[in-house]
Parts: structure tokens; C-alpha cells; sequence
């Protein structure tokens, strides 16, 4: 049986939530508990599970606690619930002499040499707080989502008028000295310096130049919507201008979905104007000739495969050629299982993968649907669910407000994952897993286990790929291992994982 309590104006942050559920569900008898703030998003999501939730007089600041459960006597669990957030059991008596600063005031009394401030904060408070640290003379990383394009602009042009960065709002990825914060992988520090509008890219070159045993110094997000026409490119020129000023860095890269027209000539010049070699990857943009120290590529491997080629002085034509050649023999692999269905869905907790991967396997099947398509006429009605070739960012707005982001907590995409492989019409399900710093302990474990629940006699072939490195906290080698021995086929890029489950389709179609 499942029911609903509502908590009437207590806000908790995710984190908090998903501890909190996870605690209940050790309960003998609880089947499944599900905690989120009553957002449009989560109460439909909530819906989607099984839950009846009267939207009457629900606010987003009320607490939605569910309980799917299998025993007599359902209010204790409630009031373990309301006992588990009012006293996490997993937290630690702090000891006497550690201070944990509430303001940011404090937070500078303590560290007063800071220059760098990371915001993490529903949407609705962040842009106060990151302008109180920009008039205390702090570039800022703005990890929340949510923030009003409106108040990004006002943030961002204070910030440039007083010579200062806001990476962000959304900016999930940044690397500073060699420095991961937030989500991130560890690579070595090196003269490669990159401005991304665009995390998981960010990640993936990173990782992918790490495999080929290039460093980065530098990673500056700016956000998705920095290069667009409202925003104008704000935060990325000036990390342009920043990573030209290094005398440590060599190389720049510049990454993102193809910005506005307008704001993508800015880029290009500001490129030009540093006289260093650049190498540009806006995934998605029309393929352009290099140009003396401008080399252009759309897609992220390809972008990590030309910067090696030019941070160790090889020819780029050649290691282009090379990897056009894996991918052509990939294209025509056929020693993977007989394909059962039609379609491919892709199901994602990496925005720019879900989007890298949509650009690449359209060469090969269309449309391809989702909740951030490629183009607008292509988006679902509800991304709870897809049809036909559907590929979803679970990473979106509508996925993450008032819930944890799925590189944190995979079990909502694991979910979505038996779901989806119940569907009989699905050829392949097409998916990613990213380790580093931020990234759940074991994130291949929950959609392992959906994997082996699936009750379908012909299974979809799974195919995935694995955004690490060897030196990431949670082992890429054990990542890949738990993937493989439960009949996954793991690829060595997000390009060629796409590449793969887009052309086993398009081939049993011809």
C-alpha cells in the first residue's frame, strides 16, 4: 500500500531527504520511501510511482513523505520519518574545537585571504547570497540551478565591472590550479586551460585527455546560459582573457553547445586575440575549416584527441583520421546480442552527454525526442514518458528541484532504467555513469540492480559509458566490472557509446 503525509511549510535540502528516505527504507516492511519538497516536478513524479497527492493547497516549501509499505501499523514510520529530520541519525557530534561558519562573514573572518566562493542553494536564494559574496570581492561558483536569467545578468555584469567571474548559475564542474570543485574527476595538472559552458563536457574532456595523459591547470564553467544572446558570453570571454594571461597554460579549449551567433563571434575573436592555439567544440554547430590557431570539432573526444595532437606536437589531420577510423570500424560492430525492438532510449544524468549523445546518433536514427532536444519541435510532452527514440537528461530542472541530482543519487534514473526495459519496443537502453568528487559512491550499483530486476524474456542490449578515471574515488575498474558482468557493453567514450546504440538500430532497420 502507499500513503502520503504532508509537512506543511518545513523546507529540507536533498541531501537531507534522500538520507532521511534511505534510513526508512531499512524498516521492515517499507517496501519504498520517497521524500521531496512539493514541486510541480516532484509531485508528478511522486504521481508517476503510484502516490495520490491532492495538489489543493500544497506549496513548494511543503514536504511530500510517501510510504510504499507491506505491514500493519503505517504512523510510526511517519513519526520516524518526522524524527529522522528533526535528528539525523548519521550525523556526528561535532567536536568543541571545530567551528563551522553560518554567514559568510564568519566564513571570511576565518579564511580572510579567500577570493573564491562556492554557492549551493535553492534557486530562490542564491542570487542574494552570490552578490553578497561578489561585493566582498568574491569570484563565485554558482552550483545552483534555478536563478532567473534576469538576476544571472545582473550578477554577471557586477562581476565584470569589478573585475571579478561568476561560473554559473548551474555550473556544476570547475577545475582551479589543478583543483577539482564540485563535480569532478581526478586528472593531472597541465598547460591545458578550458572554459565550458557545459559540466559533464567539461568532465568529459578532462577525462578523456587524462586517458591520453594530458593535464589540465584550469577549468572554468560559466553555465549553459552564459553563450546565449540574453547573456551574452559574459563569464566565458572573461575566463578567456584569464587563461590568455597564464603564462602556464598553452593550450585553451572552449567548450559548449553552439552559442548564439552573435556571442559565438565574440568567442572566436577573443580566441584570436589571445595568441595562443585554441581548440573550439560546440556540439551541435556547423563543421568549420581550422584556421591558423583555431581548430575546430564537435565532438568531445574529438576535441581531447586534437588538443593531445597539439599539446605534443602531432599532426592533427592524422589523429583525426586515426579516430575517424575507430569510429567507422565501431559503426559495423556486430558481435553484441540480437537486437529485440526499435527504439533506443537514452537515460542520462549528464546534460551535455545526453546532448553530445542526440547529436551523434541522429546520423543514424530519427527523430530522436527528449526533455532537451536538439531541436524544440522534438521536445516530450511529459519526459516521464518517452516514445519512440527518446534520449532524457534526468539532470534538468524539472528533475532536480527540490530532489538531488541523479551524479548523486542514481536511484531515481535507475528507476526509469527497469521501467524503460520493460517496454518491449526498446531496442537498447543507452546510459551513462560519471564517477569523480560529488559523484554517489557506487553509482553503477542502482542501475546494476534495475538491470537484473528486469522481467522481459529478450532483453535490450544496455549500453553505457563510463565517465572516470583510474584515480577517482569510486574505481573505475570496479565501476566497469559491475556494468560488464551484468551484461552491459561498455564504451570507451560518450561518442562512441551513442555511435554504437544509434547504428545497431539504424542497421537492423535497413
Amino acid at each position: 500500500m502507499k500513503r502520503i503525509e504532508v509537512v506543511k511549510g518545513e523546507y529540507y535540502d536533498s541531501v537531507t531527504l534522500m538520507l532521511v528516505a534511505k534510513e526508512l527504507k531499512k524498516i521492515e516492511g517499507v517496501t519504498d520511501a520517497s521524500l521531496n519538497m512539493a514541486t510541480e516536478a516532484n509531485i508528478t513524479i511522486m504521481r508517476a510511482a503510484g502516490f495520490e497527492v491532492d495538489t489543493g493547497l500544497l506549496s513548494p516549501d511543503d514536504l511530500l513523505i510517501g510510504i510504499d509499505y507491506e505491514r500493519e501499523g503505517i504512523e510510526d514510520i511517519f513519526e520516524r520519518a518526522r524524527s529522522y529530520l528533526a535528528s539525523p541519525p548519521w550525523k556526528k557530534e561535532e567536536k568543541d574545537t571545530e567551528y563551522s561558519p553560518a554567514t559568510l562573514q564568519g566564513a571570511l573572518s576565518v579564511l580572510p585571504e579567500s577570493n573564491l566562493a562556492l554557492i549551493s542553494l535553492p534557486g530562490r536564494y542564491a542570487a542574494a547570497e552570490a552578490m553578497k559574496a561578489l561585493k566582498n570581492g568574491l569570484n563565485v561558483m554558482l552550483y545552483s540551478d534555478n536563478v532567473t536569467v534576469e538576476d544571472e545578468i545582473e550578477l554577471k555584469r557586477f562581476a565584470e565591472n569589478n573585475d571579478l567571474i561568476v561560473m554559473g548559475p548551474d555550473c556544476g564542474t570547475a577545475v582551479i590550479n589543478g583543483k577539482g570543485l564540485a563535480f569532478s574527476n581526478v586528472c593531472p595538472t597541465g598547460s591545458v586551460g578550458i572554459v565550458a559552458a557545459s559540466g559533464t563536457g567539461l568532465q568529459e574532456v578532462m577525462v578523456q585527455l587524462c586517458r591520453r595523459d594530458v593535464g589540465v591547470k584550469h577549468g572554468i564553467g560559466t553555465g549553459g546560459r552564459d553563450v546565449k544572446k540574453s547573456v551574452g558570453g559574459i563569464s566565458f570571454l572573461r575566463g578567456i582573457r584569464e587563461l590568455a594571461k597564464d603564462p602556464d597554460i598553452s593550450l585553451i579549449v572552449a567548450i559548449g553547445k553552439p552559442p548564439a551567433p552573435e556571442v559565438r563571434e565574440k568567442i572566436l575573436a577573443c580566441l584570436k586575440e589571445t595568441q595562443k592555439k585554441s581548440v573550439i567544440c560546440f556540439m551541435g554547430d556547423d563543421p568549420r575549416k581550422d584556421e591558423d590557431k583555431l581548430f575546430y570539432t564537435t565532438e568531445l573526444e574529438e576535441c581531447a584527441v586534437v588538443a593531445e595532437a597539439l599539446i605534443k606536437g602531432r599532426d592533427v589531420s592524422m589523429a583525426r583520421d586515426k579516430l575517424k577510423a575507430e569510429y567507422v570500424k565501431l559503426a559495423e560492430k556486430r558481435s553484441v546480442s540480437a537486437v529485440h525492438g526499435k527504439y533506443v532510449r537514452g537515460l542520462f544524468t549528464g546534460g551535455t552527454l545526453c546532448y553530445e549523445a542526440q547529436y551523434i546518433a541522429q546520423a543514424h536514427i530519427n527523430p530522436i525526442y527528449g526533455n532537451a532536444p536538439l531541436r524544440e519541435d522534438l521536445k516530450l510532452e511529459n519526459s516521464l514518458k518517452p516514445v519512440g527514440h527518446s534520449f532524457i537528461d534526468y539532470g534538468e530542472d524539472e528533475f532536480t528541484q527540490g530532489r538531488l541530482h541523479p551524479m548523486i543519487d542514481p536511484s531515481f534514473r535507475a528507476e526509469q532504467v527497469k521501467q524503460q526495459s520493460e517496454d518491449r519496443s526498446v531496442a537498447v537502453i543507452l546510459f551513462d555513469v560519471v564517477l569523480g568528487y560529488g559523484s554517489a559512491d557506487n553509482p553503477s550499483f542502482d542501475v546494476v540492480e534495475a538491470i537484473k530486476s528486469v522481467n522481459r524474456e529478450t532483453k535490450p542490449i544496455y549500453i553505457a559509458y563510463v565517465c572516470g578515471t583510474d584515480g577517482d574515488p569510486q574505481d573505475l575498474g570496479r565501476q566497469r566490472t559491475l556494468l560488464e558482468e551484468a551484461g552491459v557493453i561498455v564504451c570507451e567514450s560518450n561518442a562512441r557509446a551513442a555511435l554504437l546504440a544509434a547504428s545497431l538500430v539504424s542497421r537492423k532497420e535497413r
